[in-house]
């Protein structure tokens, strides 16, 4: 029985020895929470520093590679910051080191430093993809005006072939009758004399219409005459008498 007991606890000794001992500091510690802007920086930059992982909404950033500590502002779970890289560090990657809500490293990260040269050659290369991407939204962009002035042309043109269609049915009748194809001319429906017998009657209708006229000038004439005859009637009478007396 004793020996029972003894080696029982020997085994839990043992089990003991082998359970990995967790401190608050390496349950709090997280890794990836931290970022820099810009990325990659280079010696002499000046950065902005976001950490995720923060309760409270104040925080410090600690790095051998910054000028000086970031002191950290925002909400719960984000918070800023800015600093400087230092202008003699080394290319490399570097470690960063949070303190926030009372812990030491609650939130760890790194962050690469590249020199300025390939720092100005990845500033080129993503200069030139944003010109890619400008380029490619504005052909994007002209590609859909065309689409949408084609789409306006074709509707203004079926509008107008509509419009022309309904302008017979509501124009008044009158103005219809105007455009229609003329008719053929009236053919006489009684049977027409031969030897020109419509176009006797038709002189002898003028000169009965033109007779009282006539007639009036002759009358006209003789009484004219008349006159003149009494005239020199009258005259010679009185040179007769003259010559008596």
């Amino acid at each position: 029985m004793g020996s029972l007991r003894l080696t029982l606890c020997a085994g839990a000794v043992a089990a003991a020895a082998l359970t990995p001992v967790f401190t608050p500091a390496d349950a709090r510690a997280g890794d990836g929470g931290v970022s820099v802007t810009p990325t990659p920086p280079a010696p002499g930059n000046d950065i902005q520093v976001r950490v995720q992982g923060c309760a409270g909404a104040t925080g410090t950033a600690a790095s051998e590679a910054f000028v000086a500590d970031a002191r950290l502002v925002g909400k719960a779970g984000v918070l800023l910051g800015e600093t400087r890289v230092r202008s003699t560090l080394e290319p490399g990657t570097y470690h960063v080191g949070v303190t926030c809500d009372g812990f030491d490293d609650k939130v760890r990260g790194t962050f690469t430093v590249v020199g300025k040269k390939q720092q100005e050659k990845q500033r080129q290369e993503q200069k030139r993809k944003d010109e890619k991407e400008r380029l490619r939204k504005a052909e994007e962009q002209r590609k859909r005006q065309n689409q949408q002035q084609s789409r306006r042309q074709q509707e203004q043109k079926q509008q107008k072939q509509e419009q022309r269609a309904e302008e017979p049915r509501k124009q008044p009748r009158g103005q219809q009758d105007d455009t229609a194809v003329p008719s053929a001319p009236a053919s006489p429906v009684a049977p027409v004399h031969a030897g020109g017998g419509g176009t006797a009657r038709l002189a002898a209708a003028e000169a009965r219409s033109d007779g009282p006229g006539t007639r009036h000038a002759v009358i006209g004439l003789v009484l004219a005459g008349v006159a003149a005859v009494a005239v020199v009637v009258r005259g010679v009478a009185r040179r007769g008498r003259d010559g008596t007396d």
